[in-house]
């Protein structure tokens, strides 16, 4: 039945105000486009039906185009002459323009969307990267305009209702083919998740696959792409008012984001609540055995850091064995590697029972191992020194020595830096790389030290005597050793004195007692015997004349 019949619009009179020229010419100017937008789209169609392959698939994305065209210019034409109509303006033949638009338009729009249906766009994730995307692209543009019509339907019925005519029919189809379209995107959408996920699996197992990175990234546009066309079906559904609380709530599980799309507190509830169900549903099903492997994870770690402190007392009772000579800096390098090593093989085990892979995680610790080198090139120096001091050894903790300028006892050792206590009691850390650059004095290294005294004497002394008396306080004192004999001798002859050179032996742990001890004894035994230790002595000379006196002096003697 034809809609002209089914116009419930009083028919227009005399009463109706005539339209201005200017609104006639643009009505005219719309009308001539439609029919010339209509024109050529039988054209198409006709070309269309002599042509094959490439050039069919051409000229058919150029009749959408062109389809899209001829639904834009009718709906502003139906808008305007509706509104005109509404104003009281008599339309003349305008008005049955429109009438027979909205007649036309079913079939049409039924003929477009049957044909948008039977176009198979052949979507196959196992096609190559670069043949996926123009699949992808037909898909969402054969989409839109298939949305785009259903929009169409709509808005032609909201038209025909003011002006009277019933496209309840178009309006119902419409609706239909909007909530079916929903439900096609709902599930592309799903399976485009889904080849997602297994395009990341595949490429955990061959990260180097170029292929496999290609197709992922197409995937995950194919997913960007399709999230959009859900998002516009669920406009267009609630514009029809339909309910989209499923959608909404399959949009925010896909991004995991709130959007204005999203936004809905029965939605949101909706979400939470199911993201509970799937906690406890997880928590039923695993979460006896992953609890099980948390506790074994932690006995484990416990086993490996008591059996680590096990470790340390066994190689520290070794390295303390009476045969085992080597320094407290290696003995507690060893002992801390050791403990260390034992430690990190308990945490790699435990890991195990989660299935863990220990190979990235080998790897991400050597390039943060490279990273942190880098940086820290300046400590690593020192490490390196600390190394060479280890394996040399030309000091331990406890003894006294003279490196990089400081004298005093070493206090602790370590691979980094060392503390060295002053004899003034202050404590110096120093870094390693500054005591191997510097020459290194162990002044303890040695058992026995022997130590240089020096005494002079007037010249007038009997040396044989002073001799006697300086063997005689070196054999009084118990700590003076037998062998190697004690020396004296004479030194060097002075100015003012003759040099007595004393050299007795002592054990190193009482050098400085010792050394002290004898210069005092040594002093009071010259005092008893009565050893003159002379000052510097100067001659000085007086003459009686002037200098230039006693030249001219001795001229006239000559």
């Amino acid at each position: 039945m034809s809609l002209l019949a089914q116009d419930k619009t009083p028919p227009l009179d005399a009463l109706r105000k005539p339209i201005p020229e200017h609104l006639l010419r643009e009505l005219s100017t719309e009308w001539s486009g439609i029919q010339k937008s209509v024109t050529g789209l039988k054209q198409l169609e006709k070309a269309m039906g002599e042509v094959s392959g490439s050039m069919s698939l051409a000229l058919e994305r150029r009749k959408d185009t062109q389809l899209r065209r001829t639904l834009e210019l009718s709906q502003a034409y139906c808008e305007h002459v509706a509104n005109l109509h509404e104003a009281g303006y008599d339309l003349d033949g305008h008005y049955s323009n429109v009438l027979w638009l909205l007649n036309e338009l079913p079939t049409g729009l039924e003929s477009s969307t049957d044909r948008l249906r039977n176009r198979k766009v052949p979507i196959d994730f196992g096609k190559p990267a670069l043949e996926q995307i123009a699949l992808d692209r037909q898909f969402v543009d054969k989409e839109r305009l298939y949305r785009q019509l259903n929009n169409a339907a709509l808005e032609a019925y909201e038209v025909a209702a003011r002006l009277g005519v019933d496209l309840q029919d178009l309006q119902e189809q419409a609706i239909r083919r909007h909530q079916e379209g929903a439900v096609n995107i709902s599930v592309f959408l799903d399976l485009a998740l889904t080849e997602v996920g297994n395009l990341r699996a595949s490429l955990s197992v061959m990260p180097e696959d170029t292929e496999l990175k290609a197709k992922l990234r197409v995937a995950e546009l194919r997913v960007r792409e399709t999230i959009k066309l859900l998002s516009e079906d669920i406009e267009s559904l609630e514009e029809a008012g339909l309910p989209t609380d499923q959608y909404r709530r399959q949009l925010l599980s896909a991004t995991g984001t709130v959007t204005t799309v999203s936004l809905d507190i029965n939605v949101l509830y909706k979400v939470v609540q199911e993201w509970v169900m799937t906690a406890l549903k997880y928590l039923k099903t695993y979460g006896p055995n992953f609890l099980f492997q948390s506790l074994l994870f932690i006995l484990i770690i416990y086993v490996f850091y008591r059996l680590s402190d096990l470790v340390r007392w066994a190689i520290n009772s070794v390295l303390n064995a009476r045969h085992v000579t080597i320094s407290k800096l290696m003995r507690h390098m060893i002992v801390s590697v050791a403990r260390g090593l034992t430690i990190l093989l308990g945490v790699f085990i435990a890991l195990s029972q989660f299935n863990v892979s220990l190979g990235p995680m080998l790897a991400g610790l050597g390039i943060a191992g490279f990273i942190i080198g880098f940086a820290l090139q300046d400590s690593l120096s020192n490490f390196a020194s600390g190394l060479m001091i280890l394996f040399y050894k030309p000091f331990d903790v406890g003894d006294t020595v003279m490196a990089a300028k400081v004298s005093g006892k070493v206090r602790s050792m370590s691979l980094v830096n060392t503390t060295i206590r002053t004899f003034d009691n202050q404590s110096l850390i120093i870094p390693n790389n500054m005591i191997w650059q510097d020459v290194i004095t162990n002044l303890t290294d040695q058992k026995i030290r022997r130590i240089d005294m020096e005494f002079g004497i007037t010249y007038d002394e009997d040396i044989d005597r002073v001799e006697r008396i300086l063997h005689i306080v070196l054999e009084s004192d118990e700590r003076v050793l037998k062998d190697p004999e004690p020396r004296v001798m004479v030194g060097s002859f002075g100015d003012s004195s003759v040099n007595m050179l004393c050299r007795p032996w002592v054990r190193t742990e009482n050098y400085w007692d010792l050394r002290w001890d004898l210069n005092k004894k040594i002093k009071q035994a010259f005092d008893r015997e009565g050893v003159v230790i002379p000052f510097p002595q100067r001659d000085v000379h007086l003459y009686s004349k002037a200098p230039a006196e006693l030249v001219e002096d001795s001229k006239s003697k000559a």
